[in-house]
């Protein structure tokens, strides 16, 4: 029976030199300068979650038959997802699927990373 041939070995990656090496998101929309107020909704919950002592901190009235603080916490746990989907829909970086840039972006790379001890 004959053999076949072996396939030719594929070469070794070259390795990139990561200060030169392209940005795989170059291309991508991104947001630089784009105003972003529907971000502000997200104060909704917070505001929802930190008046609550304040203002529903007691017993009576009586919603559902459960104290009114009770009420008030879990209408608040419902709003807060609803605000948040609303919040990711109006946001322009949603809409355009577009990069977001995070601080680590900006970092010198020239500068060590990884954790010594």
């Amino acid at each position: 029976m004959p053999s076949r041939p072996e396939p030719p070995e594929a070469p070794p990656p070259v390795p990139q030199d990561p200060v030169n090496a392209p940005d795989p998101l170059d291309g991508l929309p991104t947001l630089r300068g784009v105003a972003r107020p529907s971000l502000w909704l997200l104060l909704v919950p917070v505001v929802l979650y930190g008046v609550a002592p304040l203002v529903a901190n007691r017993i009576e009235p009586r919603v559902l038959g459960v104290p009114f603080l009770l009420a008030w916490v879990i209408a608040a746990t419902i709003v807060s997802p609803l605000v948040i989907w609303l919040v990711a829909r109006l946001d322009p970086a949603y809409r355009l699927n577009a990069v977001e840039p995070i601080p680590a972006d900006d970092d010198d790379p020239d500068r060590p990373t990884g954790g010594g001890r």
